[in-house]
C-alpha cells in the first residue's frame, strides 16, 4: 500500500518536538510524499502553542518543496464528553483536525466513560481523524467506537509511533483495524513524527494493515484523490452541522 501523505507531525513549536516546520516539510518532500500535515497539540496541552499560533498559519505557503502543506492541529480531548480545546470557529479555519487523548490533560476512566468520551469527539463534525485510539491507558469498547466512526465518516488513525509512545497498544490497534474492516470505517496512517527523520515512516502501521487485509480504499491517505475527497466530505459535513 502506498501512503501519499503524513497527516500527523510535530515540530519545535509544541515543546517536545525537535525539528522546525521547514525541516518537517522538506523531509516529507524528500520521502516523495504529496502532502504533510502540521498538527501541533492544541493549547490545552502543557507547554504547547496558543491559539495565536494557528491564526498565523497564513504565513506558511500552501505548497512548499513541491508538496501540499496541510495546516492543522492535534486537538486534545479535555473532558468525559469529548470536548476539545478549540472552538468550532477555530477548527473551521484548519485544513485537517486530529482529536486525541493525552494523559497530561485527558481524564482516564472506565471503559464506559472512555468510550463515551471518544464518541463525543467522533460526533464533532469538525473532527477529521481520531488520533492514536489504541492507548492501553484509555480502554474502550472497540466495536462501539469503530461503528460510530463508520457512521459519522470519521477516520481512525493507525499511528506508527504507538509501539514506542504507547507500549502494549498493538493488540488494541489490531482490534480497531479488524472492527474497521467489519464496519467499513475509514483509517488514516500517520507517523506522529516529533523529529523530521521520522516523517513518512509507516512500517509498523503498514504491517498491521497488511496482516489484516485492509484494502487501500479504506485508508484515506492511500491516494491523493481519496485524501482530497475525504477532507472535502468532512468540510461538507461540518457545514451542514453548523
Amino acid at each position: 500500500m502506498n501512503i501519499i501523505a503524513d497527516l500527523h507531525t510535530h515540530t519545535l513549536a509544541c515543546r517536545h518536538g525537535f525539528s522546525t516546520v521547514t525541516e518537517v516539510i522538506r523531509a516529507a518532500a524528500e520521502k516523495k510524499l504529496l502532502a504533510v500535515g502540521l498538527t501541533e497539540h492544541g493549547p490545552g496541552y502543557p507547554g504547547s502553542v496558543s491559539y495565536a499560533y494557528f491564526n498565523t498559519y497564513r504565513d506558511i505557503p500552501a505548497q512548499m518543496f513541491g508538496i501540499r502543506v496541510l495546516k492543522g492541529c492535534e486537538a486534545n480531548l479535555m473532558d468525559r464528553d469529548g470536548k476539545l480545546d478549540f472552538t468550532a470557529e477555530q477548527l473551521a479555519k484548519l485544513d485537517i483536525v486530529i482529536a486525541s487523548c493525552h494523559g497530561e490533560v485527558t481524564p482516564c476512566g472506565s471503559v464506559e466513560e472512555n468510550t463515551a468520551m471518544y464518541l463525543g469527539a467522533i460526533r464533532n463534525p469538525r473532527v477529521d481523524v481520531i488520533g492514536h485510539p489504541d492507548s492501553p491507558k484509555y480502554p474502550i469498547d472497540v466495536l462501539r467506537v469503530v461503528q460510530e466512526a463508520a457512521r459519522c465518516g470519521v477516520a481512525l488513525e493507525i499511528n506508527n509511533s504507538s509501539p514506542a509512545a504507547r507500549p502494549g497498544s498493538e493488540a488494541m490497534c489490531t482490534a480497531i483495524i479488524q472492527a474497521a474492516l467489519q464496519f467499513g470505517a475509514k483509517l488514516a496512517v500517520a507517523s506522529d513524527a516529533h523529529y523530521h527523520m521520522a516523517v513518512g515512516e509507516f512500517s509498523y502501521a503498514l504491517r498491521l494493515l497488511k496482516e489484516n487485509n485492509i484494502p487501500e480504499e479504506q485508508v484515506i491517505n492511500s491516494s491523493w484523490e481519496r485524501l482530497t475527497n475525504y477532507l472535502q466530505q468532512r468540510r461538507q459535513a461540518a457545514s451542514s452541522g453548523d
